[in-house]
């Protein structure tokens, strides 16, 4: 039941943001609200949880790609790839709703995001040394890649231009990673 009432949740998260009651989510599950309430003491407790399912997701996924026999350029691909595995990405309106209604909610996605740069910072810093990337200013690189992440959690651009948000993260990474010019 605990797993129906996170993806119920999200679900009307997705169409709500998290103005939802939790009378909305026992009727999207057609149970009482006392049955919610046995799986999680608040509305609160469910969007905490819900969070640290999605940050922990994508922590266990950074993890087996840092520690796996990638080469460092299939490491960037794949970092820049990993999406919730039990959830679609919200969109940025959904961000700036937990921003506003649930600050340490929110803290904890800063911090998360700011590790994940820091990673990423040091990942390609790295190619630097090695010679694999170009010598780059590496918080351009930061910044540019978030701004696209954002971007692409649009779901008008994804429908305007006939893209699931996997097949946009793709053509990012392809134009970031392999760059704009042809090779000869």
């Amino acid at each position: 039941m605990r797993n129906r009432i996170i993806a119920a949740t999200v679900e009307e998260v997705n169409l709500r943001g998290f103005k939802f009651t939790m009378s909305d989510l026992a009727r999207r599950l057609s149970v009482s609200k006392s049955s919610l309430y046995e799986h999680f003491a608040s509305k609160d407790a469910l969007i905490s949880s819900i969070v640290d399912l999605i940050l922990h997701d994508f922590c266990s996924q950074e993890e087996m790609v840092y520690g796996s026999a990638l080469s460092l350029i299939e490491k960037l691909k794949a970092i820049l790839t990993i999406k919730p595995d039990r959830f679609e990405p919200f969109s940025n309106r959904v961000y700036e709703d937990l921003r506003l209604n649930y600050p340490d909610e929110w803290e904890k996605v800063v911090q998360f995001r700011q590790e994940r740069l820091d990673r990423l910072a040091t990942l390609l810093q790295q190619g630097i040394d090695v010679g694999i990337i170009r010598p780059i200013h590496v918080a351009v690189a930061q910044q540019t890649i978030i701004s696209a992440l954002n971007g692409l959690t649009s779901y008008s651009f994804l429908t305007e231009n006939n893209l699931t948000y996997q097949n946009a993260i793709t053509a990012m990474i392809d134009i970031i990673v392999e760059g704009l010019t042809v090779k000869k």
